[in-house]
């Protein structure tokens, strides 16, 4: 358990309305969750892959110098 200090500050003198309006640049984020998605699968998929052949003895390492 932690102890949390927040400091103290001014209320701003603009408006609530004019502060909320400037933040419009959030959606102009694009959300690439769906990428790292795709990303962890395939290599998950390698994982298994490499475990399976791990397991069979069929998993080799070469050495190319």
């Amino acid at each position: 358990m932690g102890i949390v200090i927040a400091p103290t500050f001014d209320i701003p003198k603009e408006s609530l309305e004019e502060i909320s309006s400037q933040d419009n640049t959030s959606w102009d984020i694009p959300d690439r969750n769906f990428i790292y998605f795709f990303m962890m699968l395939i290599w998950l998929f390698f994982l298994i892959r490499v475990l399976i052949q791990i397991r069979k003895g069929t998993f080799k390492i070469q050495k190319n110098f």
